[in-house]
């Protein structure tokens, strides 16, 4: 049963099951330990120290699919019961059946017939409650629990609901609980990327900071109650990229990655001098999808996957669509794009128009690709044919275009700018501070001497921005939006940015909602997904 939709309370839950993740309850968290590791060879798993119902809820991973994991768990010894992990189509919070059922039956089935049901499902009652009701009669409420011989428990409780003489049949299900206080990511950097939540101050310092000058993307994570989905691809068309870096690895966390210079899987940096290297792929990599691991950073999206494409650094037809079509063909559902051709004016091609349009039209399953680019950083419009300064990608209308605002709301005075700008979102800036973000590890040899990789010394950097900082940033949100709803088309989720953006500057900047500099404002996480939400009510 790999979804159903329950009758619960008064209203229904829609659960599917969980692709990775199954319950085991054994006597004791020794025994669990002991049995993990017999799998099969080529199987992962983590405990995920989440015990609901005293079943240890474990990611898996591997060549077998989850069915066969789990019934090969359960026969063995030490295991008592396993069960499928499900969750709701808007979240990964899980979800377990307990194995308990609340019944109820017609006030006029009769003892035999009750008894044929129970029997049938081979269930056992496990407690009776009367509830008194003045002139009819009374209500009686039975607690029964599944046994080995029984199906899933939420086939039979489905079951039960479909027969006419039982008026109540509500699986028992187990789901994590939480405080009203948000537990933020622990990742020990979190507390400096003021573009996720901007608190005015930092180490006792305001220097550059201005409260609430950020994303929103602490409330969002809060209301949706994830990180994201990891069915939710992004991909970063860009330089190389550091896969070996604690916050861009991990299982499943990289999807088919691609070397279009070397043509192998292999996107690693390349070094050119001692000055120059392939470092701006991973900055922008961290920014979008940074893993949620309580190491270093976290990304806007941090428990979607990372489609890392390593360009050509030409551009011309059959590369743009080489780029394209890769990530189209590859399942990516955004796509990041932090950077534009080297010429102040640049007309896209037909092929390169078409090329974008395919993606952003057929694109996962005709839903479309999102495309994000950036809008650019030397101060001009982006559509100025009479100037000569034309940023034909920024500017294809299937594209969001995005520019850059500072750590005080405040455009970034490097910025592109033009009617076509869909949002802006925070990046470094004059009188503000730069983005925190994954860099380049390790050493490299030239011409004789040894250099230290990336952007600064050290596995993180905090000085990027630009528009290439802003871009994957919207990507990041766009992946939020797409978790939550990924039933959306990408002309949608650009609706939803617009929509929900929030107003900076002064009102004067904006013309029916629209600024040249800040499009139609700040891009706003907490709102977009509280618009999704709205949206999906029954």
């Amino acid at each position: 049963m790999d979804s159903v939709i329950l009758k619960r309370g008064n209203s229904t839950i829609s659960l599917e099951k969980s692709e990775d993740a199954i319950g085991l309850r054994t006597k004791s968290i020794s025994d669990l330990k002991a049995v993990l590791p017999t799998m099969d060879e080529g199987m992962s798993w983590v405990d995920t120290s989440k015990v609901l119902a005293g079943f240890h809820i474990i990611n898996i991973k591997g060549p077998k699919d989850i069915d066969f994991t789990l019934d090969q768990l359960r026969e063995h010894e030490m295991i008592n019961v396993g069960s499928h992990v499900y969750h709701t189509p808007q979240s990964r919070i899980p979800y377990i059946p307990t194995g308990k059922i609340t019944l109820r039956f017609d006030p006029a089935v009769t003892e035999a017939e009750k008894q044929l049901v129970i029997d049938s499902f081979h269930l056992q009652v496990v407690e009776s409650r009367i509830k008194e009701r003045e002139g009819t009669e009374n209500e009686e409420t039975f607690i029964v629990s599944v046994t080995p011989q029984s199906p899933n428990p939420l086939k039979v409780a489905l079951e039960l609901q479909h027969m006419k003489n039982i008026t109540l049949a509500e699986p028992d299900l187990s789901t994590p609980g939480k405080l009203a206080q948000f537990d933020p990511p622990a990742d020990p950097l979190f507390k400096e990327q003021w573009h996720l939540q901007n608190k005015g101050l930092q180490f006792g310092s305001s220097l550059g900071l201005k409260a609430g000058a950020d994303a929103r993307v602490v409330q969002a994570w809060e209301i949706m109650g994830s990180f994201g989905n990891p069915e939710c691809v992004i991909a970063i068309i860009d330089d190389g990229f550091d896969l070996g870096h604690p916050d861009l690895s991990g299982p499943g966390k990289i999807v088919a990655p691609w070397d279009f210079q070397t043509k192998t899987a292999d996107p690693t940096p390349k070094y050119m001098t001692q000055y120059e290297g392939d470092y701006h792929g991973t900055a922008c990599a961290g920014i979008a999808v940074g893993s949620h691991n309580d190491v270093g950073i976290v990304g806007v999206a941090p428990d979607c996957r990372l489609m890392p494409i390593r360009w050509g650094g030409n551009i011309n037809d059959d590369a743009i669509e080489d780029w394209f079509f890769h990530a189209m063909r590859n399942g990516a559902w955004i796509i990041n794009s932090s950077w534009c051709a080297s010429a102040a004016n640049y007309v896209l091609s037909t092929r390169q128009l078409e090329a974008i349009e395919e993606c952003a039209n057929k694109g996962r399953n005709g839903l479309g690709c999102v495309i994000v680019f950036a809008a650019g950083n030397s101060n001009t419009d982006v559509n100025d044919p009479q100037k000569e300064t034309v940023n034909g990608f920024a500017i294809h209308p299937n594209v969001i275009s995005v520019a850059a605002c500072t750590s005080r709301d405040e455009r970034s005075a490097y910025s592109n700018y033009g009617k076509e700008i869909t949002v802006c979102a925070p990046s470094d800036g004059q009188g503000g501070r730069g983005l925190l973000t994954a860099d380049v590890r390790g050493k490299f040899t030239f011409q004789g001497v040894e250099y230290f990789a990336g952007n600064d010394v050290g596995d993180y950097f905090r000085g990027f921005g630009g528009t290439s900082g802003a871009a994957p940033l919207v990507s990041g949100v766009c992946g939020l939006i797409l978790s939550l709803n990924p039933k959306l088309t990408a002309r949608a989720v650009k609706e939803i940015l617009k929509e929900t953006a929030r107003k900076i500057g002064e009102p004067a900047d904006f013309d029916n909602g629209h600024s040249v500099h800040f499009g139609y404002g700040c891009v706003n996480a907490e709102e977009a997904i509280n618009f999704i939400f709205k949206s999906i009510q029954p």
